[in-house]
Order: structure tokens, then sequence, then C-alpha cells
């Protein structure tokens, strides 16, 4: 009988001593999210969007989306192309804007008080091909996706390579620095891919800002978890800058590229 008295009064003791512990977490102020991307698919149309959220606390899943602002694309200074809030689609879109190489192409954003701006010019790829299934076995069980592109003998290409399904997204970039002027391959691992599923890989021809920006961001993604536009552990910042307040700067990035894209339908 003893035994048990003992027992129960050290459970007691224990549920007594329970307290609530409150994480006092560093809360960065919200800044706006810019995901710009004027694109010319293969076919010679544009695809021209605009979106814009706001970074969101360390519980928040969603970043809130900035519907009321005012965008534009300037072309050389000269003809202005305003850009207008779709709400099925959460983006702002332009479906008169062509793309041409040599053009300049500036991004004008009034958010409240904060005028944003960037300037980028067309970047163009190379085109996807002759994809190959694999299944590797190992640290668990993952199907892997290559497709193949031939890097021109120029050096000084960067690549931003998407792989897309109903059920995933990744994203990876690279550079010509050691597969310059060769056929490569860029590959992507999915866990319990089923037969059937329709895929969605992408090539985007990027610069030398724009790689390291989007590697510094995929590392920091993986390490923490987080989404790609979450309070960073470090401040990664893009290519827009506020004019109106420079230490206000926002996260994201505005890229104008030529982009090659490729369905397939896993085995």
């Amino acid at each position: 009988m003893k035994k048990w008295f003992y027992i129960i009064l050290l459970a007691v003791s224990f549920i007594q001593c329970e307290d609530v512990i409150d994480v006092d977490l560093n809360t960065a102020a919200s800044r706006l999210v810019i995901d710009g991307r004027l694109e010319l698919l293969s076919d010679g149309s544009s695809r021209n969007t605009i979106r814009l959220t706001r970074s969101s606390g360390f519980f928040e899943e969603v970043n809130p989306v900035v519907s009321d602002a005012s965008v534009q694309v300037v072309v050389n200074n000269g003809i202005s192309f305003p850009f207008r809030f779709d709400e099925t689609r959460n983006l702002y879109i332009n479906n008169n804007l062509s793309l041409e190489e040599g053009s300049t192409y500036t991004l004008e954003i009034v958010d409240g008080n904060d005028f944003y701006r960037a300037n980028q010019q067309l970047i163009s790829t190379v085109p996807l091909g002759n994809i190959e299934q694999t299944e590797v076995s190992g640290f668990g069980d993952f199907t892997q996706i290559t497709a193949f592109f031939q890097d021109p003998e120029a050096l000084g290409d960067y690549y931003l390579f998407t792989y897309e399904d109903p059920d995933n997204f990744q994203l990876d970039v690279s550079d010509d620095e050691f597969i310059n002027g060769n056929l490569s391959p860029t590959s992507f691992f999915v866990e319990d891919l089923e037969p059937g599923t329709n895929i969605q890989l992408s090539i985007t021809g990027i610069d030398a800002q724009a790689f390291q920006f989007f590697e510094t961001l995929i590392q920091q993604t993986d390490d923490s978890g987080g989404g790609p536009f979450d309070t960073q552990p470090a401040v990664v910042k893009g290519n827009v800058f506020n004019e109106r307040n420079p230490d206000r700067f926002p996260f994201g990035y505005f890229r104008v590229a030529q982009v090659y894209e490729l369905n397939y339908v896993s085995e």
C-alpha cells in the first residue's frame, strides 16, 4: 500500500509543477514580397504575371495577398503597360506586353507610401529534352526524373529549373562552369510518385545575380523548412528596390526570361 501511495504522490507532484512556457520569437516587420515574371514561351507568346504578397510570421502558413497596389512595366523608358489584378488567380497580369531581346523592362509598383522599381533585360535559354525516369532505393524509395539540355559553347550561362506535379513543386539552379558546351542533365527526386502522374519540367534563363539569389534562397529554405519568402535566417535581397525608403526593401525577384516547358507522364 505504501508503494502505491508514493507513486500517486509523485504523479501529483509532476502535474502540479507543469508551467506554461511562452516562446518569445523575434518578429520582423512585414515586407512586400514580389514574384515578377515576364516570360517568353517557346511559341513566341508572352506570359506576364506579378504576384504580390506580404511576408508572414513564424506560425502563419500563408502570406497575405496584396491586391490593391498599382503595378506597371515600362519598356525602354517609354511605353507603359499597366497590370490588372486577377482575383481568380491572385496575380497581376498583362496579356499585351511582347518580349524582345535588347529591350529594357522596368517594373514599377506603388504600394501605399512605398515605390518599388527594378530593371531587367530578356535572358535567353535552351530547350529541355529526352526525359529519363529511374527508380532509386536507399534512404527511402524515390523516383528520379532527369531531363537533358545542350549548354552553348560560350561560358557564362545560368539556369533555373522547376519540377511540378499535382502534389510536388521543386526548384533548382545551375551554371555552366563545369558543363560548358556539353549535353547536361538536370534531375529531381520525388517520393511516392504514382504511375500516370502529369509532370511539367521547365528551364528558365537567368543572369548571375538571379543565380546567386535563388541559390541562397534554396539553401535557406532547405535549412529552415519554411516557405521561400518567409522570415529568413539571413536577409536575401533581390533586384527590386524601394526608392522612397531604401531600408524598407522588398523580398523577391523580378525576372524577364525565355522559358521552355516540357510535359511528361510518369511510368
